[in-house]
């Protein structure tokens, strides 16, 4: 599968799904939570979202993408506390989702680094580490979308150095 650093917002991407960084309640929360919830349809996604209830830390659920490109969101829950192991889970279970659904294109986020606070360096490496490591079935181009500079710079200096 084809890694790539995009800069930009995951909620334009052109992608069969992308990725939530969500929370266990799957509220529309802040961050690009907000971001894709509002794009998306925030009614419509929530009601979704609430039929299914919740999500446990490290784990992911998916639902239609509504408003936008992609046709669907994976919610996966990143951890709070800077838990490494439920981290990789979150990202490997997105995957795990995408391929099992026979979806070619997935548009990931640094889960877990934004309002959740996990470090960046760490989140870099966890996420190109579990995503380079997946055998995919269907799954083709992961792109990994960063909305600031930093962001960029450090999953960009990561994927360099795992190559």
């Amino acid at each position: 599968m084809k890694l790539e650093i995009v800069k930009g917002s995951v909620v334009y991407a052109d992608c069969d799904a992308i990725v939530n960084a969500a929370n266990e309640q799957l509220r529309e929360g802040g961050g690009v939570c907000g971001a894709i919830f509002s794009a998306a349809g925030s009614n419509e996604l929530q009601r979704e979202c609430n039929a299914i209830g919740w999500c446990k830390t490290g784990h992911a659920v998916m639902t239609n993408g509504y408003n936008l490109k992609a046709k669907h969101i994976i919610h996966a829950v990143g951890p709070q506390n800077g838990d490494s192991a439920k981290l990789k889970g979150a990202f490997y279970n997105s995957l795990v989702l995408a391929d099992s659904n026979g979806l070619k294109t997935i548009g990931m986020v640094p889960i877990s680094a934004g309002i959740f606070g996990f470090p960046l360096d760490q989140c870099a490496d966890i996420a190109i580490k579990t995503i380079t490591s997946f055998n995919p079935r269907s799954l083709e181009i992961c792109y990994i979308y960063c909305y600031s500079d930093r962001e960029y710079q450090t999953f960009t200096n990561k994927l360099q150095k795992n190559c």
